[in-house]
């Protein structure tokens, strides 16, 4: 009798122990924000709107997608805050470290901005693609006059980077690597409407 109850408290401890470490586990977006070195600026002040999203997207669980009919919403992974929010964060930050305008605003101020962009989540999740893990991020941007709502410019993308496995921490990086690219991709052509 002593052993089996012995037995009872060492799985018992176990299993509070890996329930207790198990817990849901939250991610967020960085940026790598390459050094500014001078190749230009462009002096408008930018507001970033609120950003629009698919409703797929519209829960903080983290999306996975083994086909194109049917997506699974994580049960212990998450963003830390809606992919709007998040997006949006990411876009004002990369911008506000970048200094490639003269002010990046929010929807929030009240100062009234030369440029405004806006920005639609078409996707953002981990994908199976010929039995491999992707991330996957597609954006709609789009850059107005604030003025007279005249189109500056317009950038969308779908894109998918390969996941080492299944593992969902590798996703943020993934995600901000491509969001990265995307918006250096924006400054060039920027640069190159205004220069």
């Amino acid at each position: 009798m002593p052993v089996l109850k012995s037995r009872f408290f060492s799985w018992a401890g176990l299993l509070l122990f890996l329930c207790a470490c198990s817990g849901p586990h939250y991610f967020d977006l960085q940026t790598e924000v390459p050094e500014y070195r001078g190749h230009g600026q462009i002096g408008k002040t930018l507001r970033v709107d609120g950003v629009g999203s698919n409703q797929t997207y519209l829960d903080s669980r983290i999306v996975s997608r083994e086909s194109p009919f049917q997506v699974k919403y994580a049960t212990y992974a998450a963003w830390s805050k809606n992919p709007e929010e998040m997006i949006q964060d990411a876009v004002i930050r990369f911008w506000r470290q970048r200094a490639f305008f003269k002010r990046v605003a929010t929807y929030e101020d009240a100062a009234e901005p030369d440029w405004t962009m806006k920005i639609r989540v078409e996707a953002i999740e981990k994908i199976l693609v010929a039995r491999k893990w992707h991330a996957r991020l597609a954006l709609d941007i789009e850059i107005v006059d604030s003025r007279n709502d005249d189109l500056l410019l317009s950038h969308s993308f779908d894109r998918k980077t390969g996941l080492d496995g299944k593992k969902n921490r590798l996703l943020p990086g993934r995600i901000s690597w491509i969001l990265h690219d995307e918006l250096m991709k924006i400054e060039a052509r920027l640069l190159a409407r205004e220069g």
